[in-house]
């Protein structure tokens, strides 16, 4: 029953990421995954990950390419990354503070019977499209909202302070004058003083 239950949900799910791709330009969606595409290359993902052991999804995704990530891996900061792969920035539901993909303390959705698949699949689209997908397009390209996603999670990034900066330097139609001077003094952010501060301060 439950492998049945896995692979009517993942079917019905297909259908909702598949729509929810179809009004997004560059991404496409495969079976539990949405890939971003820039230029001619996929360069982020958002995926859900069946836990078998517990039978639940969580979702993760990463930014592995974009002008942001490229505009990063030309810095060579005198640390260690957050991040334990070659990405600029990377999640995964359990470690949320929010809880929007599970609406629980586990950051994990149980795998639904099929009277329920249609209800979690629609909280999932909902989810994705209000907070997911503008995240990951916010983490490719400088978008209004680039700089507020490293203060409120800066553990999600490889390297929170030359992210911010990647983001003010690439930008010309959005400023981040205010979130640059909250970022000075997040210990998160700023992790070598030295280092960091000269890569911010020169934007105020």
């Amino acid at each position: 029953m439950r492998s049945e239950n896995r692979l009517y949900f993942e079917a019905e799910l297909l259908k909702a990421l598949k729509a929810l791709a179809s009004a997004c330009e560059g991404v496409t969606a495969t079976k539990n995954k949405l890939k971003f595409k820039y230029g001619k290359k996929y360069v982020a993902d958002i995926y859900l990950d069946h836990i078998g052991s517990a039978d639940c999804y969580i979702l993760a995704g990463g930014v592995y390419g974009g002008a942001l990530y490229e505009c990063m891996s030309s810095h060579k900061p005198p640390y260690k990354s957050n991040l334990f792969h070659d990405a600029c920035f990377s999640f995964i539901s359990s470690g949320e503070k929010g809880r929007l993909f599970s609406r629980n303390m586990s950051g994990a959705l149980p795998t639904p019977t099929p009277d329920r698949a249609e209800d979690v699949c629609d909280h999932i689209a909902t989810a994705l499209k209000a907070f997911y997908v503008p995240k990951i397009f916010s983490c490719i390209t400088p978008t209004e909202h680039t700089v507020d996603g490293v203060l409120s999670s800066p553990d999600d990034y490889a390297y929170p302070a030359v992210f911010i900066r990647c983001a003010a330097k690439l930008s010309s139609s959005f400023d981040y004058t205010e979130q640059i001077k909250k970022a000075l003094g997040i210990k998160k952010v700023i992790k070598d003083k030295s280092y960091d501060l000269p890569l911010l301060s020169s934007f105020l």
